[in-house]
């Protein structure tokens, strides 16, 4: 397990689009919302609260992407069928590709969180909760990242599936403007979405938001959404190991 999660953390430290995906893009996407946005806004640092937490959900999802391409080529390259033939289990090579995708989601939240401390004024009351709820949201993508990626017979299925959940979970979960203006409609079926509860679980942390939803609910339904994630990934494992070249 531990070699196989080795690996994988040279092959993304090597990667450098994946530097661009994790972090400039956001931090781009941020600094230009905020211009726009905030200019003469008589609270910007209300609006960073909501434009960096939303932001924060919205791009770990696009980890999604890497950890397809990933799966995909140790299936075409026979790495799968190899790794089958030692005593290394399903599930340590699930952990094993899994763990660096998680650091790196958490690490991707944590330099958003320090953009807007830093750029925007932003203050965590609870910095430890933020950083559980971060660590939370990446099991909770990660996870969807390895089913998808069972199922997925090209590198594109994971492009085209990533996009639907990050767009469709951006809009119902209120990631780019406050929940409460959504339509009743979209409120009611966002309730329903990991996204929301992740986003508000963040805004709970912070000074001079509402109330929220309660963190330790968040963290249950996001702990719920991973084992479900998990889940399809073992029940998708068997085809996609039958697939792999030997």
């Amino acid at each position: 397990m531990w070699a196989v999660a080795n690996i994988e953390t040279r092959k993304q430290l090597q990667d450098k689009s994946l530097l661009f995906w994790s972090l400039v893009l956001p931090i781009v996407f941020i600094m230009g919302f905020m211009a726009i946005f905030a200019a003469d806004a008589p609270d910007e640092t209300a609006i960073a609260n909501q434009i960096i937490t939303g932001f924060s959900v919205f791009f770990a999802v696009f980890i999604i992407i890497s950890m397809v391409i990933s799966f995909v080529k140790d299936r075409e390259n026979g790495f799968v069928a190899r790794m089958a033939s030692t005593p290394l289990t399903p599930g340590g090579y699930f952990i094993g590709k899994w763990l660096p995708f998680g650091a790196i989601v958490v690490g991707q939240i944590m330099a958003l969180a320090i953009l807007g401390i830093v750029v925007y004024g932003m203050s965590i009351d609870q910095p430890f909760f933020y950083l559980l709820i971060a660590c939370f949201v990446a099991m909770m993508v990660t996870s969807w990242g390895v089913a998808i990626a069972m199922f997925s017979k090209t590198e594109n299925t994971g492009l085209a599936l990533t996009q639907v959940i990050a767009f469709a979970g951006a809009i119902l979960g209120g990631l780019w403007m406050p929940f409460e203006t959504l339509p009743d409609t979209i409120q009611t079926i966002g309730s329903f979405s990991p996204q929301y509860w992740a986003h508000q679980a963040f805004l709970s942390t912070l000074p001079g938001q509402p109330a929220g939803e309660n963190v330790g609910i968040a963290l249950l339904i996001l702990l719920a959404y991973t084992g479900v994630g998990f889940a399809l990934a073992f029940v998708g494992y068997r085809e996609f190991l039958r697939e792999s070249r030997n």
